[in-house]
């Protein structure tokens, strides 16, 4: 018997399975097997009876559907069972249970391979779909263990990281003795990131192998091992590896130190802050937050401020020598909070023109923009010292201001005090340029505080994410979307649009139609397909069928990804005309947008 077209049956009905019986009624791919199975069923009457059930499956609806297509899954695989070899040659032995055990979930058959998919292969738009995936909570499930475990030794370093990071600790210590199975301390990135992962899960667990590693381990997981030590006992240890010629194992074991509350660590940190020179050998000590080394930073801060300016720029060599050394130093300041800190900045700030003078010709201004990044960070009171001469500022500068302003939480405050900047862009008379430059200072400083464009069609973001741009978006003062409408910054609208607004509505559509009838399609065509579909578009369906056949017609297949992950987002009304699409389009597009259209359709909301 030839079983060519059986397997081919044997393809599809897996294919809709996994999509659903919702979408198997009127599936095209199955309908194009009836007639070659009826003409089979001219010499064989099992093809005929095959070609019958095919037709029911075809011929049904939502409710008949399931039925139809588990009749056909039966009889395609009973028949080819039939033609099959079945069981295995040798002597059978119990499994090894290890750890208290998982179950597998109630995971979709679709998300597990495409996770699975993107866990076993190489290629770009695997990192987006697992952050993607996360957020639809597949893990921890015993079928993806393996692959995610063989994910650690990927080439792409990226997934190999979201893997150690964020996936396989959800397994908890269960996982402990399969890492050890693959675990060579002798090894590459992979094993380095095994053991960061040991450690992650059974901190306990894995110091015994830790201290092992020290001993004889490849350099890579040597520095992984030095940067998981917390013990005070490892400080004489650490502080040897602080000396070591390699930088990388210099930053893991001051990395540590900094960790460590220990005060003979504290002391070390100390004594090598205050030694003369660059400092940046010891740029990951200066993070400690212990006390005494948080003071002694500080004051180093302040003397090493003097010594700028007390340095004359024509002694090239001590003049690049401190300039390095603020820059190290204030650079130690990020992310820290403390009234200590707070001090200090607010010390600094109005030196800013004499530090940047110190600084010289070709300094660009390193450290006052650096005391102003820092006190965007610090307190609301550095905030509104800055915020206070955002009239007086350069772009980057400006820049630093609104992110302050946007941080302190008062939409209304931040509109009345920058929108001034939108305004000059179009009525400026002089040094119009520069009016431009700081409109879109603005601009970039909201975009970047909602998270909404990404220009890149890679950058698809998940559900979780869509919900915090939502929320960001939301928490913008509404004055600034009919302000963008007004000056047409298609920026601002592709971040701020929202439901219900016409205005925003009709320049997102005049824009799209724009871009598609141009001769090549750009980066931010994405950007305005998401605000579209964010802000609830009355014809975002539509309109997104429309862009599907512009990529199909352009050949631009790479877009495909993205395009398929706003289809779960449309109304359920949209799916006679996403079926009507999937019957227009190759057989290979067409494969790329089922799932998304089986998922619009099962969805229960």
């Amino acid at each position: 018997m030839s079983i060519a077209v059986l397997a081919q049956v044997y393809d599809e009905v897996r294919r809709l399975s996994i999509a659903g019986s919702s979408v198997a009624p009127g599936d095209f791919r199955l309908k194009k097997l009836i007639a070659p199975l009826e003409k089979s069923g001219e010499k064989a009457p099992v093809f005929k009876k095959v070609a019958e059930t095919v037709s029911k499956v075809v011929e049904s609806n939502e409710a008949t559907s399931a039925e139809a297509l588990l009749d056909l899954s039966t009889l395609i695989n009973a028949i080819l069972y039939t033609q099959g070899e079945v069981g295995a040659e040798g002597d059978l032995e119990p499994v090894e249970k290890i750890g208290a055990g998982l179950l597998p979930k109630r995971t979709p058959a679709s998300l597990m391979k495409s996770v699975a998919t993107a866990l076993t292969t190489t290629g770009s738009g695997r990192l987006e779909l697992l952050q993607e995936s996360l957020a639809q909570d597949p893990f921890p499930d015993p079928r993806l263990l393996g692959p995610a475990i063989d994910a650690l030794d990927g080439s792409y370093y990226e997934v190999g990281d979201l893997v150690e990071q964020s996936i396989l600790p959800q397994y908890g210590k269960s996982i402990v003795p399969i890492v050890l199975e693959k675990f060579d301390p002798k090894g590459g990135a992979g094993d380095a990131r095994r053991l960061s992962l040991l450690h992650r899960v059974d901190p306990e667990g894995a110091e015994s192998i830790i201290h092992k590693v020290l001993e004889d381990g490849s350099s890579e997981v040597k520095i992984v091992a030095i940067s998981k030590l917390r013990d005070p006992k490892s400080v004489s240890f650490l502080i040897e590896q602080s000396k070591a010629k390699a930088a990388k194992v210099r930053d893991a074991a001051f990395s540590a130190l900094a960790e460590i509350n220990s005060e003979d660590a504290a002391k070390y940190l100390i004594e090598r802050m205050q030694e003369k020179g660059h400092l940046r050998t010891v740029r990951e000590g200066l993070k400690s937050r212990h006390p005494k080394a948080v003071k002694a930073l500080l004051d180093e801060v302040r003397k090493a401020w003097q010594t700028l300016l007390d340095t004359k720029e024509s002694d090239k060599k001590a003049h690049e020598a401190a300039h390095t050394r603020l820059v190290t130093l204030l650079a130690a300041l990020e992310d820290r909070t403390d009234k200590g800190t707070e001090t200090l900045l607010l010390e600094l700030f109005p030196q800013r023109a004499a530090i940047t003078k110190a600084e010289g010709k070709n300094s660009a201004k390193t450290c006052s923009d650096c005391i102003m990044a820092r006190m965007a960070q610090c307190s609301d009171k550095t905030r509104d010292r800055l915020i206070a001469e955002h009239e007086s500022y350069e772009d980057y500068e400006l820049s630093m201001a609104a992110q302050a302003a946007l941080r302190q939480g008062t939409p209304a405050k931040f509109y009345e005090t920058f929108h001034v900047y939108l305004e000059n862009a179009k009525t400026a008379k002089t040094k119009k340029r520069i009016a431009q430059s700081k409109a879109e200072t603005i601009t970039q400083a909201i975009c970047h505080e909602v998270g909404a464009v990404y220009h890149y069609w890679y950058h698809i973001i998940n559900k979780e994410r869509e919900q915090e741009v939502i929320k960001q978006r939301d928490k913008i003062d509404p004055r600034w979307l009919d302000l963008a409408v007004k000056h047409e910054n298609m920026d601002l609208i592709y971040a701020l649009a929202r439901p219900g607004h016409s205005s925003a509505h009709k320049k997102l559509e005049a824009e799209l139609k724009k871009r598609l009838k141009a001769k090549k399609v750009d980066y931010q065509l994405m950007d305005v397909v998401s605000a579209i579909v964010r802000s609830k578009h009355p014809d975002t369906a539509d309109l997104l069928i429309e862009t599907i056949r512009s990529a199909s017609k352009r050949g631009t297949s790479y877009y495909t990804y993205a395009l398929a992950h706003f289809i779960p987002a449309l109304d359920k009304s949209a799916l006679p005309k996403l079926e009507a699409l999937l019957s227009e389009l190759p057989d290979g597009e067409a494969d790329r947008y089922v799932m998304a259209v089986a998922e619009l359709k099962n969805r229960r909301n």
